[in-house]
């Protein structure tokens, strides 16, 4: 047993000489990263992950091999990482102060904290611990998926305002409520990864890194109990308005193209994300997002007829070739900066509004 009890790290500092591999995965407020980084000296891993994970850490670690691999997909607000430690290894963690949820696809990991004990194995969905707390964790030989959310992103889609303190949303248990909001987040997570697998425009747009953001901070709130979003109040009804519908469309048809979300028009329009859910329901055919969706649509169906670019009709085989990957890539990218995050989402539902698939109106 390699006991590395002495390796106690400060939560950020320089990495020094061992800084990942890093190159850049696109170009939002947050420029987003790839990181890869891999290591067979138990020291190196301890100060990685304490620096990745902005957290200290302590170590011991048993076996003749000993392998760490870690590779990330960094965009600020989450993180979408991959872990293999190819070894026995305990670790004593302090407050990681986001939330990990991971999915061990072999191996296994037992975390500890305050008075409990929970092991996942391959199949299982868990948060690694609360994040306000210290813990421990033994795992051998871990291959694990695991997505990372801020703090203030799961709070700013949950409601809460600017000013509330962090302790205001809390984690309540470390398994989903249910079967079925298991496979939903799981679904969710598949869906982001096949997502930034599929589509290099998909990391390079802060629409549909947004998105992203927001989708995956709503299927974990869903998914995970916690202490709640704010209460809605009798004033949340008395708040939605006709007016309040006019001032959030008059908002969300000037900053289509921007980051919002929810949470953003609902400022905007002076009222709780609740009321403004309301008053769409009242008022409007659609949702406050379902409407700043279709004004998105609108603007990309206009990009499309900007870029019309006919495929040569007899040219030789190699030029129809490269026109068609052209086009392919040509459409991503629009799909990508109106925050469609699927190609196949986007030509559905643009199939679904203009009758033709986006690919139709480029070669017109």
């Amino acid at each position: 047993m390699i006991e590395l009890v002495g390796v106690d790290l400060p939560p950020s500092g320089p990495r020094g000489a061992h800084e990942p591999h890093r190159r850049p995965a696109g170009s939002a407020a947050h420029a987003a990263t790839w990181e890869f980084f891999e290591t067979t000296d138990p020291a190196e891993a301890c100060e990685f992950l304490g620096l990745a994970y902005s957290t200290s850490m302590r170590m011991g670690s048993a076996g003749d091999e000993q392998f760490m691999r870690h590779v990330r997909r960094d965009f600020g607000p989450f993180c979408v990482n991959d872990l293999f430690m190819g070894m026995e290894a305990r670790y004593e963690v302090s407050p990681i102060g986001s939330l990990v949820i991971v999915q061990p696809r072999t191996g296994w990991a037992e975390h500890r904290w305050a008075n409990t004990v929970e092991r996942v194995r391959p199949g299982d969905i868990a948060v690694v611990a609360p994040p306000h707390l210290p813990f421990t964790t033994h795992l051998r030989d871990l291959d694990t998926g695991s997505v990372q959310l801020s703090q203030r992103l799961l709070m700013r889609t949950a409601g809460f305002a600017e000013h509330q303190p962090e302790s205001a949303l809390r984690f309540t248990a470390t398994q989903p409520s249910s079967a079925g909001l298991a496979d939903h987040w799981a679904g969710s997570v598949t869906r982001v990864r096949s997502a930034l697998a599929a589509s290099a425009a998909a990391v390079n747009e802060p629409l549909a890194v947004g998105n992203i953001a927001r989708g995956l901070a709503e299927s974990a709130l869903l998914a995970f109990p916690h202490t709640g979003a704010p209460v809605p109040t009798s004033a949340d009804s008395h708040d939605a308005t006709a007016e309040a519908v006019t001032r959030a469309v008059a908002f969300i048809e000037e900053n289509a193209h921007i980051d919002i979300g929810l949470v953003d028009i609902a400022a905007a329009t002076r009222v709780t994300p609740h009321a403004l859910r309301i008053a769409f329901a009242r008022h409007h055919p659609t949702s406050a997002v379902g409407y700043l969706r279709g004004v998105r649509l609108g603007r990309a169906h206009f990009d499309l007829l900007a870029a019309v670019s006919p495929v040569p009709a007899d040219g030789p085989s190699t030029v129809a070739v490269r026109q068609e990957a052209a086009d392919a890539a040509l459409l991503a990218g629009v799909g990508a900066r109106w925050g469609f995050t699927s190609q196949a989402d986007f030509s559905a539902s643009y199939h679904h509004r203009y009758g033709v698939s986006p690919g139709d109106t480029l070669a017109l």
